[in-house]
């Protein structure tokens, strides 16, 4: 018999033989133990030392797991306890491993609730927004209430997990409930990569050069030279590029000092960078990105009020549409895309691909590609874009038996 693959969140392990079953007299609750041993990385301790920190970073979180060979077992679990016992020889590395799970429940007899955080994003242009969400790609039944959403559209993912529906248009007072399989629930996810290794939890450490934000719309990296970002959007058959430059009065020089990572969720990944500002003080700068989004949203900050802005390259020509929040490229690239950049503040916009503000210690902003840039689908246009980054709303999954 060879080893089965246990799936727990964005982990993979070595499926082990044995599961250990309780259920508590009192509550009803169900507990399942497991445990194995990890040992095929030998060259790279990096490696095991990262299975290991993410394994850890999965304590008190609600995931699916998927079993592989005792598939009867997969559904969703709340890791109450987990352990890893790493061992570091010059030969090799490996480490052994516990979790302790409560079963939340099959995958046909849970449902999915997305709370949501109520309040528009606040702008100078008197937007109201377009309040939207994407569940994962395997989502089904999606329920909002007596209202239903307004509207949805599909996006293509890169890679193969195919597509994800956006819902437009949710009611005011609603928390979507929805099903999906375990497998499903993992498709469309935020992803934040070091060294080409998808990460989970927040406390680990991150080359400053080599890492990836990305939802498979859109994804973020650190610029090789010249610039400080990448910002790519996917059209469904090529990556359009954007170079990305901060300014803090003047433009800030690669690379960034350090990246720590704030959130890291499946519906969303928020890292912040970090850079000197000269000889006092420093810039922070936070870039969120949502399942389902095709922007990259950023918050840019200084220790000092002074002119902040971000842009990109200056053969760019762009549309100052600074009075509607926002400019975007005036005709498509090679791909047949136009970059757009917008922010709800007052701003200086430019068309030469920059936007700034003048005497702040603070920039919100967003990033992206409007696909098929002259003729984009419904849902996907330049102002649709903008008024979805107004109305993105905080999210919270939670997993729940029906």
């Amino acid at each position: 018999m060879s080893w089965g693959t246990l799936t727990v969140g964005r982990i993979s392990l070595k499926e082990t033989y044995e599961i250990s079953h309780q259920v508590n007299a009192t509550t009803g609750v169900q507990s399942v133990a497991i445990q194995g041993m990890e040992a095929d990385a030998w060259s790279s301790i990096d490696a095991v030392r990262a299975r290991q920190e993410d394994l850890l970073a999965m304590q008190d979180q609600a995931c699916p797991i998927i079993f592989s060979a005792k598939d009867n077992h997969t559904g969703f679990y709340r890791v109450k306890d987990c352990g890893a016992n790493i061992t570091e020889w010059p030969e090799g590395s490996w480490f052994n491993w516990n979790l302790s799970l409560e079963r939340i429940g099959n995958e046909n007899a849970v449902d999915l609730e997305s709370r949501f955080g109520m309040v528009t994003r606040q702008n100078a242009f008197a937007l109201t927004g377009t309040r939207w969400h994407a569940p994962a790609v395997g989502a089904y039944g999606y329920y909002t209430g007596t209202t239903p959403p307004s509207s949805s559209l599909t996006r293509t993912l890169a890679g193969s997990e195919g597509t994800i529906r956006v819902y437009t248009g949710i009611p005011t007072d609603a928390n979507p409930v929805w099903g999906s399989t375990a497998p499903g629930y993992l498709l469309g996810r935020a992803r934040f990569k070091v060294s080409d290794q998808e990460r989970s939890g927040t406390g680990f450490r991150i080359d400053t050069t080599d890492w990836e934000l990305t939802n498979g719309l859109v994804r973020v990296t650190p610029a090789a030279s010249g610039y400080m970002l990448l910002v790519e959007s996917w059209d469904g058959a090529a990556w359009s590029t954007a170079e990305l430059d901060v300014t803090v009065t003047s433009d800030l020089a690669p690379p960034w000092d350090a990246v720590t990572v704030i959130r890291n969720d499946l519906e969303c990944v928020v890292i912040r960078l970090i850079k000197s500002g000269g000889t006092v003080g420093r810039t922070l700068l936070d870039l969120t990105i949502r399942r389902g989004s095709r922007l990259v949203e950023g918050f840019l900050q200084n220790s000092t009020a002074v002119t902040l802005g971000v842009k990109t390259n200056a053969s760019v020509t762009t549309t100052n549409n600074a009075a509607s929040g926002y400019i975007v490229q005036t005709s498509d690239d090679a791909n047949g895309n136009r970059l757009t950049i917008g922010v709800p503040v007052s701003f200086t916009g430019s068309t030469t691909g920059g936007v700034s503000k003048t005497s702040t210690v603070s920039l919100p902003f967003y990033v992206g590609h409007v696909i098929d840039g002259s003729a984009p689908a419904t849902g996907d246009s330049d102002t649709n874009l903008r008024d979805q980054y107004i109305g993105s709303i905080s999210e919270q999954t939670l997993a729940v038996k029906r």
